[in-house]
């Protein structure tokens, strides 16, 4: 088997910390990387993330992020069509340098291909729950999801593609990836574990988001009846508060049922709708920027990086999305959990996906060589993805791994007969 790609991700604060020339050499040594990303826009998070401190950083123990910072040096007329800008970090030894240029020119001198991640945030909570309050998703009776921007938002709209455009236009990359999270998939915690599980998670979904002003518009467009999914919807998120008794019972029964989630989806039609209008909103964005995109840069890989166990409860159709992108990684990190029987889990997830995109999208499957992880486990990750179709191996992430979890990447490439190829056939549409 070939594959041309073992793809690294890394942070500005590795660079930083570990200096680049190292951190590679110990890649591809050890993991026989030959492609690197940065996470240039990174949402707010502890770091490393899977354990108290950091396994092999010489500086510090733990990095606290900034929340929704961008690592590259913004174009600021690339954004002329909305009102949103990336915010860059306020750390000194942060800001003094373009860490995406430093990791492009240190890769290409290794003759790497290289790329960028939009992480799962694009704009700071700071700004969206102050001047930019009007850019995130509403809840049924208009109350805010901190944080999560709305894909039907125009000013979101024209933002997504002017960051994608930023990069593409700006920069020497090879693939450009995101993680974006989706629409607020609501509360079906915890009672989704019942026997009527997958249809509590269904009807969980009126208790997200998104429905504000923007969402109606859109989906009245698009010919729906906005007022009459609202008006069901709402009777199924008001079960949720036990107080809303008539609504709070039904609920019960349901959670007490054997209903099924197509039985439900045949009753409440409403419900079907909104799933629907949700997953061609966000189906549409991806289609937006691919197609800017492209126009100027028609050979860039566009990378969705797919993480969601139930995706199409936040909006994301995998079918239709990854029918419009180059590439699909994989964010299965069973790894890491340190448990054996987990990993059948991976190969069930990486099955979901390869089914989803076809047999010719090119998919890259990731291996977590983070605690709880073990050399043996990381060799089974890697067997896992080869034989579930994978096209190439990404590994996540190199600041919280053990020094024995990369060198097993190697020799469980090796031990799986797997050849590393730059010249390989590429599987992209």
């Amino acid at each position: 088997m070939f594959w041309k790609e073992v793809v690294a991700s890394l942070y500005p604060w590795d660079l930083l910390d570990e200096g680049l020339d190292h951190v590679l050499d110990v890649l591809e040594r050890d993991t026989l990387t030959n492609s690197t990303y940065l996470v240039a826009l990174m949402h707010d998070e502890k770091r490393p993330l899977t354990d108290l401190y950091y396994p092999h950083n010489p500086r510090r123990k733990v990095y606290w992020t900034e929340d929704s910072r961008a690592y590259w040096r913004p174009d600021p007329d690339t954004y002329r069509e909305t009102r949103i800008k990336p915010r860059i970090s306020d750390r000194p030894e942060i800001q003094e340098r373009d860490w995406l240029q430093d990791l492009i020119e240190g890769s290409r001198r290794r003759g790497m291909t290289v790329g960028a991640e939009l992480s799962h945030t694009w704009v700071d909570k700071v700004r969206t729950e102050g001047e930019l309050s009007d850019v995130v998703q509403r809840g049924i009776s208009g109350d805010p999801f901190a944080g999560r921007i709305c894909p039907n938002h125009p000013d979101i709209r024209a933002y997504g593609v002017a960051l994608y455009l930023d990069l593409a236009n700006h920069y020497d990359i090879d693939f450009i990836q995101t993680c974006l999270i989706g629409f607020h998939p609501g509360n079906h915690q915890p009672w989704a574990a019942s026997g009527a599980g997958e249809a509590i998670r269904l009807v969980g979904i009126a208790t997200g988001g998104c429905f504000c002003e923007h969402c109606r518009a859109a989906a009245e467009r698009e010919g729906l009846d906005w007022n009459a999914v609202v008006d069901r919807l709402r009777w199924l998120a008001e079960g949720f508060n036990a107080y809303n008794h008539r609504q709070a019972f039904d609920l019960r029964l349901l959670r007490e049922s054997s209903t099924t989630a197509t039985a439900l989806l045949a009753e409440i039609p409403e419900l079907y709708a909104f799933l629907k209008f949700r997953t061609d909103s966000l189906t549409r964005f991806f289609g937006q920027i691919a197609e800017a995109v492209h126009a100027v840069r028609p050979r860039m890989d566009l990378r969705l990086n797919h993480f969601a166990s139930y995706p199409e409860l936040m909006g994301l159709d995998l079918k239709a999305v990854g029918g419009l992108l180059d590439s699909v990684r994989s964010s299965d990190y069973a790894e890491q959990l340190g448990d054996p029987a987990r990993m059948e889990t991976k190969r069930a997830y990486l099955h979901s996906i390869r089914r989803a995109i076809g047999p010719d999208k090119y998919f890259l499957s990731a291996i977590s060589p983070r605690p709880k992880a073990t050399p043996a486990l990381v060799k089974q990750g890697i067997l896992i993805s080869a034989q579930c179709g994978a096209d190439a191996l990404t590994i996540g992430h190199y600041d919280g791994s053990w020094n024995n979890c990369l060198r097993a990447i190697r020799e469980g490439i090796d031990e799986a007969d797997i050849v590393v190829d730059r010249d390989a056939p590429m599987y992209r549409s």
